[in-house]
């Protein structure tokens, strides 16, 4: 409570962040509030930037991603729902469907190059195993497959109120999420920093939300709530060197990089 206490203080936002650990306990829990669900629609708009049309696509949501799942439904060829299996993730999701599951993030159960896109929420953060679930995503995604990871901003104000998802676990700089993309044989193509308006719904909401998000973009874009990297995989990483000089027959397989 303290690093939140300070935070709040200085924000004069005490009692209501402490109202909100009261109440807050999963994402679930959270996404059905008003603070959840104004952090859903602000995140939403950038994410349909990002990713405007998937139409044809699978597309992969791990972590806790049924919140932002939906905004594809008309645009998508098959949407999964795949939550972590920690406490803030597992409980059922606000809307839950046919195509939802809970899984392992050391063992995650699809095929090799079964997936176009992954978007991956609430999930490095919480997790022991970040690495070897970066890896698993590698491998899950095909060649042409992108990453769109979100992570709390360690200088962002919604990684210090530890009432919401975003202030659970431990939060990344740009350049700490790069270095562990980068190690699991994935390429940056674009990187920025988003989740503007405080962690409450009232400036949050419609075009309040939408003038704070701008104005933080252009403003501070350093310090949104959360980082938002876009990633490729690096197959050329990926490919070990022969030892020796030699015809080899090459076979279609994936490689788990080391």
């Amino acid at each position: 409570m303290g690093r939140v206490s300070g935070v709040a203080a200085g924000f004069g936002l005490h009692g209501r962040v402490r109202r909100m650990q009261q109440e807050v306990r999963t994402a679930s829990e959270f996404y059905a509030g008003s603070a959840g669900g104004a952090a859903a629609e602000v995140l939403g708009g950038r994410l349909l930037e990002l990713w405007p049309d998937l139409s044809g696509l699978r597309l992969l949501g791990l972590g806790f991603a049924s919140p932002f799942l939906p905004l594809w439904r008309e645009r998508v060829g098959v949407s999964i729902s795949a939550r972590l299996n920690t406490p803030l993730t597992a409980r059922a999701p606000v809307e839950g469907g046919d195509h939802d599951c809970v899984v392992d993030p050391a063992q995650l159960p699809f095929d090799d190059l079964s997936f176009d896109r992954v978007l991956l929420i609430h999930a490095l953060e919480t997790t022991d195993a970040a690495s070897t679930l970066l890896r698993a995503v590698w491998k899950l995604l095909r060649d042409d497959g992108k990453l769109l990871l979100i992570v709390p901003n360690r200088r962002g104000v919604w990684a210090l109120n530890d009432a919401t998802p975003f202030g659970q676990g431990t939060p990344f700089s740009q350049r700490q999420i790069a270095r562990r993309l980068s190690q699991a044989l994935f390429h940056v193509e674009r990187r920025q920093t988003g989740l503007y308006p405080p962690p409450f719904g009232r400036l949050a909401r419609g075009r309040p939300g939408v003038i704070v998000e701008r104005a933080g973009r252009t403003l501070l874009p350093t310090m949104g709530g959360v980082v938002i990297m876009e990633a490729v995989k690096d197959q050329w990483s990926g490919t070990p060197l022969l030892a020796t000089p030699g015809r080899v027959e090459l076979r279609r397989q994936v490689l788990e990089p080391g």
